[in-house]
């Protein structure tokens, strides 16, 4: 799909740049520290050697402090996914740290490590008041860097956010245009109107006129929603009852639907028709491959803040039926949409259930119009 690989690709250096965002932010910040230090030295009467001495030292200092950002700075992103009261707690402790290290360093390299005078190191009171004052300074330039952090983090997912929607109404737009093809196939429209000649003949018009306005909803609500709408689960259940309505005309007892949905699930949002090559395959694979009886499951439940939507049959298919070789794009295509729409949070796992039968099952967050 060029729109998506192109939007993919644009991501990429895109991703780079915002990196080095952060080690701007990082220079920019010290060096704002280091000037607004050395402005106050210069008003204490420091001969001018003692204050080039100084600005050598502060410098190293100031370095080292950047690079203990750098270190909070892949720490506060690597607890992305914690709540935001105990990252706002690390954040604290972690530049209570970074203070506390800047104040120690600071006094091991101006008066221990390269002491500029001769002068008697400070008495015990007197060195902890200067720490105390050092420390009570330096570590809101601490705080500050953990609030770019986080500033800088919320835009990165923000733009990827953005770049997910555009994506996904990409590949929604694909596979609308698609959907003859691939989920409305000329198969099924082929075995469609086959159906519906044979009811004609056979003077069932009443049959004949429940499968004409099924397939017409069906086809409405395929192409009524704009790519990439997310719509709710009594709209996408809905679709799937008219699709299956018209499958039922085909396959007559040999198909039963079933569909458990709690009512306060009923306004949860799912991609339109993310269900629907789910429904397809159990038909295709399932009902039309048996004599026997075949029920098709719709099953959702809420499950820690995520959607779980279930769609599962119970085909034993007849002696002598191979087995296909492949299910089709329907799961691929399903797979794709989860992973642009919800990135790690969107899934879909299938596979065959034990006593016979398939069951697909699809995870995406739990979001309610």
């Amino acid at each position: 799909m060029p729109e998506v690989a192109r939007s993919q690709a644009e991501a990429r250096p895109r991703r780079g740049v915002r990196l080095d965002r952060y080690l701007v932010a990082n220079i920019a910040l010290w060096l704002v520290t280091y000037l607004l230090i050395t402005v106050r030295s210069l008003g204490m009467g420091t001969p001018l050697p003692v204050l080039i001495g100084m600005g050598a030292r502060r410098a190293a200092v100031c370095a080292s402090a950047m690079v203990v950002c750098m270190l909070i700075k892949r720490w506060l992103l690597a607890t992305g996914e914690w709540p935001r009261g105990r990252r706002i707690a690390l954040a604290v402790g972690l530049s209570a740290c970074g203070g506390l290290f800047y104040t120690l360093f600071n006094e091991f390299v101006f008066y221990v490590a390269f002491p500029l005078t001769d002068e008697p190191h400070p008495s015990a009171g007197d060195l902890v008041m200067g720490l105390a004052a050092n420390f009570s300074v330096l570590w809101w330039s601490f705080i500050a860097w953990c609030a770019i952090v986080f500033a800088l983090s919320y835009d990165e997912e923000a733009r990827v956010q953005s770049l997910r929607v555009v994506e996904a109404q990409a590949l929604a737009a694909e596979s609308q245009n698609q959907m003859l093809r691939y989920q409305i196939n000329p198969h099924f429209l082929f075995n469609t109107l086959n159906a519906l000649s044979s009811l004609i003949l056979q003077g069932d018009n009443q049959r004949a006129e429940r499968m004409v306005l099924s397939l017409s909803n069906f086809l409405r609500a395929s192409l009524e929603n704009a790519p990439g709408d997310r719509i709710t689960l009594a709209e996408e259940l809905e679709a799937q009852r008219q699709y299956l309505a018209i499958e039922q005309e085909r396959f007559g007892e040999r198909l039963k639907f079933r569909e458990r949905v709690p009512d306060d699930l009923m306004a949860a949002l799912a991609p339109g028709l993310i269900l629907q090559p789910l429904i397809e395959n159990a038909v295709k694979y399932g009902v039309a491959r048996t004599r026997k009886p075949v029920t098709v499951e719709i099953l959702a439940e809420a499950v820690d803040g995520a959607l779980s939507l279930r769609v599962r049959d119970d085909a034993v298919p007849d002696p002598g039926e191979a087995a296909p070789q492949t299910l089709g794009v329907g799961l691929a295509n399903v797979r794709r949409r989860l992973q642009v729409m919800y990135g790690e949070a969107g899934r879909l796992t299938a596979g065959p259930r034990s006593g016979g039968g398939f069951e697909a099952l699809v995870e995406l967050p739990l979001e309610r119009r």
